[in-house]
């Protein structure tokens, strides 16, 4: 799964090498500040994982947390959403990371050609 916020872009799988419980999750990022954005949330629930350096992986760096901890995070995501606009909220933060997101969002607007829509519906929002 991925996941995009204002605060970062996270790849959340299931972490088949954890020696905790089974709902054990891996928490991947490419940049160590998005990583510790989402440690947050264990923080106020009594815990923080630590984030491990992968530099020879696709996301350079991890952390293991549970399915508790990542719903938390989301609801928080979705309690603090107050914007209309996601790319434009991003950008008065953080310009290069809404610059990024921008390309992400123009790739993945590919999608509508594989339900058969228009690439550009007329008097619709993009």
């Amino acid at each position: 799964m991925w996941i995009i916020t204002k605060n970062g872009f996270l790849s959340v799988v299931q972490n088949l090498d954890s020696k905790g419980p089974g709902d054990a999750l891996l928490v991947r990022g490419r940049l160590r500040r998005d990583l510790a954005h989402f440690a947050d949330v264990p923080v106020r629930l009594g815990e923080r994982p630590e984030i491990v350096e992968t530099p020879r992986a696709d996301y350079g760096f991890r952390l293991t947390t549970s399915r508790a901890v990542l719903a938390a995070y989301l609801a928080g995501q979705v309690g603090a959403l107050d914007y209309p606009n996601f790319k434009s909220e991003v950008a008065k933060d953080d310009p290069e990371r809404a610059h990024v997101y921008s390309r992400v969002w123009g790739v993945l607007r590919d999608l509508r050609r594989i339900g058969g829509r228009p690439e550009r519906l007329q008097g619709g929002r993009s």
